[in-house]
């Protein structure tokens, strides 16, 4: 009954996430975000260079879009015009939830700005026809979704020289580029409001920003060096120099998702110390009471990634059932769990309803369609039992 949930980092070892999981200066950990698809392997002679660093505060790069398959196509970012470039995916369950939201903003502020969203799908063709479909969660074609210019970017150019040369490794991602071409902000679409106002009307800080931004990638290069130790407290088994490390390491930085997971993880599944696990785990979920995404990762770490005997199911419910509140209990990857919740603690009827009402809202892709599959695990499980 596996299946793909982003932002879950319990249960799996800190050096195979710590790469691929999004923070943003302005909200570590807070929103979920999609793992960018791994690049094709190429030659060392056809590998392109490293692209120029970039930070909040630079000049914007080069647009080198060859596709647009919605709106208008820019030549370059005129002055006084002020720009949001969002790097999405078809297949990236975030990006699509994001997509009212950002139409909303297009609409709010009209012609002072330029959103434009960048896919880098091989063919041009997936986004058009992506476009055309109908999303289940709110019956709406996609197209009347993304109220704004769209573009595919099938050799990566444009996602080179903002995503790779910025070190965002998931999206949905954002970047406002200001009325004099400068990278103003960059942060998930969901929590971009605040800075493009204050962008738009020129109040917008971007000293201030820019060394926001520089202290995060200073954190994550210290929280690559982290590996080292982990790997080192694998080796040994000496967890508690592990949770010490994580536990300067949050000193210095303050508070982050990845390590607070990451502590988790060891207090749980490497020491087997339970009641120190859920007494953090209580404090990271009260830190994300509001955030239902975050809220559900956890909530499925410990029903689908923690052995039996390790599992709080009661406290994996009452996450789950807080995640769902916050989500009106229309999300299908949330209902999903508190379906696994209700299945792991027995309550198999109530299970099914619940998993039957994710399927309801589910979509097309495949993450959501092995929802279905789990629907028929569990009734196929239940008919053995009662025959």
């Amino acid at each position: 009954m596996n299946k793909y949930k982003t932002l879950s980092t319990v249960g799996i070892a800190f050096f195979a996430t710590t790469l691929f999981a999004q923070d943003h200066p302005d909200h570590p950990g807070t929103i979920p975000a999609t793992p960018l698809e791994k690049p094709t392997q190429v030659s060392e002679e056809k590998k392109p260079a490293p692209p120029t660093p970039l930070f909040i505060g630079d000049k914007a790069p080069t647009v080198t879009v060859d596709h647009w398959v919605k709106g208008e196509a820019i030549e370059g970012f005129e002055k006084g015009q002020v720009y949001v470039m969002e790097f999405w995916a078809t297949w990236c369950g975030p990006c699509i939830t994001s997509m009212p939201h950002l139409s909303g903003l297009q609409e709010e502020y009209g012609d002072k700005v330029k959103i434009i969203g960048v896919s880098s799908e091989k063919d041009p063709e997936i986004v058009t026809t992506f476009l055309a479909k109908t999303n289940k969660s709110d019956n709406k074609v996609n197209n009347d979704r993304m109220r704004y210019t769209v573009a595919v970017d099938p050799d990566r150019s444009t996602s080179r020289v903002f995503m790779e040369a910025s070190n965002q490794q998931g999206i949905p991602t954002s970047f406002i580029i200001n009325g004099d071409g400068q990278v103003a902000w960059i942060g998930h679409p969901m929590r971009m409001d605040e800075p493009l106002k204050e962008v738009v009307a020129g109040t917008w800080d971007l000293a201030a920003a820019a060394e926001a931004f520089k202290l995060e990638a200073q954190q994550e290069m210290a929280m690559r060096e982290m590996n080292s130790v982990y790997i080192a407290a694998s080796n040994s088994g000496d967890w508690d120099t592990w949770i010490t490390a994580i536990d300067s390491f949050s000193a210095k930085f303050g508070n982050n998702a990845r390590m607070d997971n990451a502590k988790f993880e060891a207090l749980l599944n490497k020491k087997k110390d339970k009641k120190a696990a859920y007494a953090w785990a209580k404090s990271i979920v009260e830190n994300d009471w509001d955030n239902s995404q975050a809220l559900n990762a956890m909530a499925w770490a410990i029903v689908d990634e923690t052995p039996a005997e390790l599992q709080d199911l009661d406290f994996a419910l009452k996450v789950a059932l807080r995640a769902s509140q916050l989500t009106e209990n229309k999300d299908p990857m949330i209902l999903d769990t508190l379906a696994r919740c209700y299945w792991e603690m027995g309550d198999k009827y109530k299970a099914i309803a619940w998993q039957e009402k994710a399927v309801s809202y589910m979509g097309e892709d495949g993450m959501n369609a092995s929802i279905s599959d789990t629907l028929q695990e569990y009734k196929s499980a239940l008919a053995v039992v009662d025959e």
